[in-house]
């Protein structure tokens, strides 16, 4: 019985990893190809720096633009980051060209300071320094310290999208909790394949982590999404139809062959052909499609909540999980080997 809950608990996580792995490749590929992060920044730097034209100026500078890279189409795309040291730079600069009094001192000419707010701000940042190294300096903590509420900005929009995505994703591959976890306690084939194929998994694969750069994440978030196609073969995830009135008995209209039908599946990750195969309607498929019944409905939109709700949770907390539950199955970690006593 323990045996059968581990095995239960390897497969039900190692099915959330794999979806919430393709989820957040789905999320980061649209992060990358719509620029989110450096939207994100751009936003996040005209409310720093209370002026959307202060900003604008500090992009048009070389030291800003040397971060910006092109295209497809061969135009400058904002960067997604902008280091510390830079940025205070850029800034100085900005407003050493309008003049700005920094050390809170009265404007020359404050009827055409356009930038009075951010003159404000600067001064008020930077009252007390003497020189143009403490106050880039300043600029930079404060850069930096400022930098973390606009980085939740953005996690809190990518956990959104997640949502979307994770939706998306389980009504596309009718990734139903409800359903799945009733096949893989039943079926004991497949769960120990399952469990057979997490635990290499697990062993193999080391925890992805954040890079920071761009292109690296868009290529983890192509990896990802190759998991699900490569590690879940024989899980009944997809869509079956069946034509049930080829299936009717010449004088039975009620009754219907459980076993032998022609079914087209899509996606399918158990036989990845396009030949139709034959399926059972016994109701332990549940790829199989019951329009007539409506609490069938029910029952499947509770079950693809329930999985948008798991893989919500993301990856890492899936990884870690599953860990835990590998090495139960597995009696534990080894112990250490002991460390060579000193002559």
């Amino acid at each position: 019985m323990i045996t059968t809950i581990v095995g239960f608990a390897i497969s039900m996580a190692f099915l959330f990893l794999m979806l919430s792995a393709a989820c957040s490749a789905i999320q980061e590929i649209a992060a990358n190809l719509l620029r989110w992060r450096a939207a994100t920044l751009s936003r996040g730097l005209a409310g720093l720096l209370l002026s959307d034209g202060f900003k604008e100026e500090l992009y048009g500078l070389p030291l800003i633009k040397g971060l910006c890279s092109p295209n497809f189409m061969g135009r400058l795309e904002l960067p997604s980051y902008i280091p510390s040291p830079t940025l205070a730079l850029a800034i100085l600069q900005v407003a050493d060209d309008h003049g700005m009094k920094l050390d809170g001192s009265a404007s020359a000419n404050p009827q055409t300071n356009k930038f009075v707010q951010t003159e404000k701000l600067l001064a008020s940042l930077l009252r007390g320094c003497t020189n143009a190294t403490e106050q880039r300096k300043r600029i930079e903590g404060w850069f930096n310290d400022s930098m973390d509420r606009v980085s939740g900005w953005y996690k809190r929009k990518s956990h959104a999208w997640i949502w979307v995505f994770g939706i998306v994703l389980c009504l596309a591959l009718n990734a139903d909790s409800i359903s799945l976890s009733k096949r893989f306690w039943n079926d004991q084939s497949l769960r120990d394949a399952v469990a057979n194929e997490a635990t290499e998994y697990v062993k193999s694969t080391p925890q992805g982590k954040a890079t920071g750069d761009d292109k690296a994440e868009l290529d983890q978030a192509i990896h990802r999404m190759n998991l699900l196609r490569e590690h879940l073969p024989g899980v009944p995830l997809g869509w079956c139809f069946v034509d049930t009135k080829a299936a009717r008995q010449p004088n039975q209209d009620s009754a219907i062959q459980a076993d032998g039908l022609q079914a087209k599946c899509w996606p399918d990750l158990v036989h990845p052909t396009s030949t139709p195969y034959k399926v059972s309607l016994s109701g332990t498929d549940p790829r199989l499609v019951d329009l007539g019944d409506w609490s069938w409905w029910l029952w499947k939109v509770l079950g693809v909540l329930a999985t948008v709700l798991a893989i919500s949770q993301g990856a890492p907390f899936w990884f870690d999980l599953l860990q835990k539950a590998v090495n139960l199955r597995l009696g534990g970690n080894p112990p250490a080997a002991p460390e060579p006593k000193k002559p």
